[in-house]
């Protein structure tokens, strides 16, 4: 069974990682169980694929063998959810099968997005799960070039049967094409909807955050209030004298 940690009080999406080589410093089948984000995922990728700068950060540990993969697969299965892979694991048995077999494998069953960012490679060309043998068809050179290409797939399915069926077939071709030199990543395409949850009424007691802006904003209005007041006060206190002598009769 896939290891996913028991419910999450938010919502999540896993994440596995594998490769064909001993290259992701952590060993086979590693688990790592705290919460990591979109962003951690692709810094992760890109250590592996040993661009500059990047040491896969919380994920993984810097590559022992240090050579990239030929070929780096990562596919965003459209309503991958952790609660949902927790039940029904099962149906991942090629998922699992990768995960087992691999020289170096990881999970990371808690995933999150961030609102500005709710996918993961964004800016990185993508290819629909029907197409991908059509692109690999298209593209043989992927193989053999020694780029250390990304391919990122995308697939709507109905259920994990069918997301599993997939990643099984892709892994297979590629890694038949390349002798093994490969690396997959599987998470979700985006963050699935956070259902509402009931708390203590204790628990929803939160102080209200001011920001620097608006402390100076609401400082300014106070001041503003008081000269007014001040002014407003001046005004209707101005006294004149309640009847005025006639001089001519004075003298």
């Amino acid at each position: 069974m896939l290891c996913i940690a028991a419910a999450c009080a938010v919502s999540y999406t896993p994440a596995f990682l594998w490769s064909g080589r001993d290259n992701l410093g952590v060993g086979q089948r590693a688990r790592h169980l705290n919460e990591a984000s979109g962003e951690d995922l692709e810094r992760a990728v890109a250590a592996l694929l040993g661009q500059p700068g990047n040491q896969g950060g919380k994920l993984l540990q810097p590559a022992s063998s240090g050579m990239p993969p030929e070929v780096q697969l990562v596919f965003l299965l459209e309503g991958l959810d952790t609660e949902d892979v927790r039940a029904g694991g099962a149906q991942m048995a090629q998922i699992n099968r990768l995960l087992d077999h691999s020289a170096s494998s990881l999970s990371v069953p808690f995933t999150t997005r961030s609102q500005g960012h709710p996918s993961v490679f964004e800016k990185a060309a993508r290819v629909r799960g029907e197409h991908v043998e059509a692109h690999f068809a298209a593209h043989p050179e992927l193989f053999t070039n020694g780029a250390n290409d990304l391919v990122v797939i995308e697939h709507s399915a109905a259920d994990l049967a069918a997301h599993d069926e997939l990643v099984g077939r892709v892994c297979h071709h590629v890694a038949e094409a390349t002798g093994g030199n490969y690396a997959a990543l599987v998470t979700g395409s985006k963050l699935p909807v956070e259902v509402p949850r009931r708390r203590l009424a204790a628990t929803e007691v939160k102080g209200m955050r001011i920001t620097r802006d608006l402390l100076t904003a609401l400082m300014v209005s106070f001041l503003l209030f008081i000269i007014f007041m001040s002014g407003l006060c001046c005004l209707f206190s101005m006294q004149t004298p309640r009847k005025f002598e006639d001089g001519s009769k004075a003298s």
